[in-house]
């Protein structure tokens, strides 16, 4: 349910339930545990304040009386900003993460960019340095988030984070336990109405004399203004929770059908709960609503916290500073004082010696006459000499020195020492310097930690309403880290395949379904990020020039100059020439993406696919040239090898056929047996022509 109103027709609604009677009985519960804290940061405030009472009590009405000096020398204020600014350098950030159920990281990344513009748009800045700063001055502040029309003709909703500049207004529920104050019961937060206004808007209402008196708040009713209360509270509802064969839960009294063949596995008493907002003053109820969050959306930023036999005590940095700031101011004033009376030393001289032009003598501390005439008088016949002033006294050391302890108690106290102040130390190394600096950070760090605790509840707080606020098909404003505004549609029902080819309807972005969890960073701004960058980036390129070559255009525009980014593309376009493909380009704004083929090394786009196909056929031909080259020189060696086998057979062949027919002429000869003289030529004649057939055989 949204948080709308409900009003009756008359402008009121009767009491018909026990909310006044409630909100009542909280309030004294409050005042009743948080009355001390409440008065002792009253009293820190008015001192952060330079209130002559705080400072100096009853004795400073009774110096005016004696014409005496009270200086106050206000030192806080300073020592207060270092904290609170050290916060404002330092943001902090929400970011959302999908946690289960049917949670996506991009709805996730919508949310955290609708938060972003929620809270530019809010003025949320605002609202974290003036709970941080309350809390750090008095020891408590707090911020809310609310839900309103986006504009008077539109029926969407939207949500806003407000500040609450004064904290006393505020009574929060004392038995929450959590530093964030989630298990806030209730919290009631009072403001004031012109009569007029209030008569004009509830002309049915009772402005009633009944008052509630909370210190540091002021009353509820005066003469021309109104006192109303806007009342949170958690309301609890019996009721039974039923677990499915599913897994699913649901309660007994829902009667949604269940799906086929689910049925209920067992059941448990439970409650319901729901938070209540309304508006009353001292005697009836105005308006009602039931905010759509999971938590009462008031955020508190506690300070230094101690828990005194279940007494909680609240303090900020005033706090303790406050003995050690009256010792000075009353040592300085002392000292000042007694200084300024030295030029008032009275004059010494004898009776009688003043009575010419006594009302001179008797002003001359107060006017600077030309001269004094005196009464010459004689002592025992003798001249006295004319009357003298008497000589100042050294300046006052003691005075001093006991304002240098007490200025020491401050810092001491406070944790913010002469280093954080920027006076200059021993060190001489940047590290150095920036460590001693950090020291008053590190003293006071809880302020900034506890205000990250608040921020985180607000973030989870946003993310359970996200679903019922915006609950309609609509496009939301985003912004990006960089402070870029994007815009994202939510709600939008889209229709898509699934794996099995079936066209099903899916909601784009929407925030009813999956849980999601928040977390928070804190770091610089991202402007000063960006800065630091810069100067990290040129840093680089002076101990490595290459950098500029191959990254000059982003090192370009991170600098804040005009002109940066033109000059940044100039850059670029010199990378793309010297190194071609080396920058991403992204598709300019209305030109369509380029469509993507899927090749081994990834999915790249026609274009980079055909340069793909060209550089592989290249290859392919290259690759085919060299297997033809070694194709002839494997057929070569073949060839080469088969003519050396070739040649050795004949060569074997040509050497056993000598011997075969050496061994047959000498068989024809042993059987012939012919005369010597003819064996003897016959063997001359073969012996002469052997080498010519060897040398046939082996051509």
């Amino acid at each position: 349910m949204s948080a709308i109103s409900i009003r009756n027709d008359e402008g009121a609604t009767a009491v018909t339930d026990n909310v006044v009677a409630d909100a009542k009985a909280c309030f004294r519960l409050c005042e009743d545990a948080d009355n001390g804290n409440r008065n002792l940061a009253l009293d820190d405030l008015e001192f952060l304040n330079a209130d002559p009472q705080s400072r100096w009590g009853a004795a400073f009405a009774q110096r005016g009386i004696d014409q005496r000096p009270a200086l106050i020398i206000n030192t806080l204020p300073a020592t207060l900003a270092l904290v609170v600014n050290d916060v404002r350098q330092n943001r902090q950030a929400i970011h959302v993460h999908p946690v289960g159920g049917e949670a996506d990281e991009d709805v996730a990344e919508v949310m955290e960019g609708i938060i972003r513009h929620i809270e530019y748009e809010s003025n949320a800045d605002a609202a974290y340095d003036t709970a941080v700063s309350n809390s750090a001055a008095n020891g408590f502040g707090f911020f809310r988030l609310i839900t309103e029309y986006v504009s008077e003709a539109s029926f969407d909703q939207t949500m806003r984070i407000k500040r609450i500049r004064n904290p006393f207004t505020v009574y929060f529920d004392p038995l929450s336990q959590e530093a964030d104050g989630s298990d806030a019961r209730f919290c009631i937060i009072s403001s004031r109405m012109g009569r007029a206004d209030f008569k004009r808007e509830y002309p049915n209402a009772t402005a009633t004399v009944e008052l509630f008196d909370g210190t540091g708040d002021g009353v509820w009713l005066t003469a021309d203004e109104v006192r109303v209360a806007e009342f949170y509270r958690i309301e609890y509802t019996k009721a039974t929770l039923c677990l499915y064969s599913d897994g699913s839960t649901r309660w007994a009294d829902d009667n949604a059908p269940l799906p086929f063949g689910v049925y209920k596995v067992k059941s448990r008493a439970s409650f319901k709960r729901r938070i209540m907002w309304y508006k009353i003053t001292g005697a009836e109820k105005l308006e009602e609503a039931e905010i759509p969050f999971n938590w009462i959306p008031v955020f508190p930023v506690w300070g230094q916290e101690l828990d005194i036999d279940g007494k909680i005590s609240r303090s900020g940095i005033v706090r303790n500073a406050k003995d050690p700031s009256r010792m000075y101011d009353f040592f300085l004033t002392t000292a000042t004082e007694e200084v300024a009376m030295r030029p008032r030393t009275p004059y010494i001289g004898a009776v009688g010696q003043f009575e010419t032009a006594k009302n001179d003598w008797a002003t001359a501390n107060q006017v600077n006459y030309s001269y004094l005439e005196y009464d010459a008088v004689t002592v025992d016949g003798a001249l006295v000499g004319a009357p003298q002033r008497q000589p100042m006294a050294d300046v006052p050391a003691g005075n001093l020195q006991m304002c240098a302890i007490a200025r020491d108690n401050i810092k001491a106290t406070t944790g913010i020492y002469d280093a954080s102040l920027g006076a200059r130390g021993n060190e001489t190394s940047g590290k150095g310097i920036m460590a001693r600096q950090r020291q008053g950070d590190i003293a006071n760090f809880h302020f900034s930690d506890n205000l990250a605790r608040a921020i985180r509840h607000l973030g989870r707080t946003m993310v359970s309403g996200f679903g019922k606020v915006y609950d309609t098909q609509r496009v939301m404003r985003m912004l990006a880290v960089d402070g870029e505004a994007t815009t994202a549609e939510i709600n939008t029902p889209t229709q898509e395949q699934n794996e099995l080819g079936q066209t099903v309807t899916r909601v784009l972005n929407d925030f009813t379904v999956g849980e999601y969890d928040v977390v928070v960073s804190s770091g610089p701004a991202y402007n000063t990020l960006r800065q630091e960058a810069a100067d990290s980036m040129v840093a680089m390129a002076q101990s490595w020039p290459q950098l500029m070559d191959i990254a000059g255009d982003e090192v370009t525009k991170s600098m804040d100059w005009p002109g940066a980014n033109e000059i940044a593309e100039r850059v670029a376009g010199y990378i793309e020439m010297k190194y071609p493909g080396l920058i991403k380009k992204e598709p300019g704004e209305g030109e369509e993406e380029a469509p993507m083929v899927q090749t081994p090394k990834g999915p790249v786009d026609v274009a980079q696919a055909g340069q793909l196909i060209g550089q592989m056929e290249q290859a392919l031909e290259q690759m085919h040239g060299e297997l033809g080259e070694r194709d002839k020189a494997k057929e070569l060696a073949e060839i080469n090898a088969e003519s050396r086998e070739e040649v050795a057979r004949i060569n074997a062949a040509s050497r056993a056929d000598v011997e075969e027919l050496k061994g047959m002429i000498t068989m024809l000869v042993n059987q012939m047996a012919p005369p010597p003289a003819l064996v003897a030529a016959a063997v001359q004649d073969r012996a002469i022509t052997q080498p010519e057939e060897e040398n046939d055989g082996q051509a």
